[in-house]
């Protein structure tokens, strides 16, 4: 017998990839803000985006990080290529 939530969970595996190869193409100041909106939906109010997510690849896998796990699957921006 098949476990449904193995085709749920590849279904947004996929949707998860997709979400990070979009925010590979932005420019770094689109990705830093949409951090601090992730961040300040998460009930961080700061203006400024912490030293763990200054640079580029921190704030792809951050982004890339978020999305796989509200789509149900936490992955890495450099596996969901």
């Amino acid at each position: 017998m098949t476990n449904p939530a193995m085709s749920f969970i590849k279904v947004n595996l996929v949707m998860a990839k997709e979400v990070a190869h979009k925010w590979e193409q932005a420019s770094y100041s689109q990705t830093s803000a949409y951090c601090l909106d992730i961040l300040k939906e998460l009930g961080f109010p700061s203006a400024e985006l912490p030293i763990n997510l200054q640079t580029r690849e921190e704030q792809l896998n951050f982004i890339a990080g978020f999305a796989s796990y509200a789509l149900g699957e936490v992955q890495n921006v450099q596996s969901a290529n």
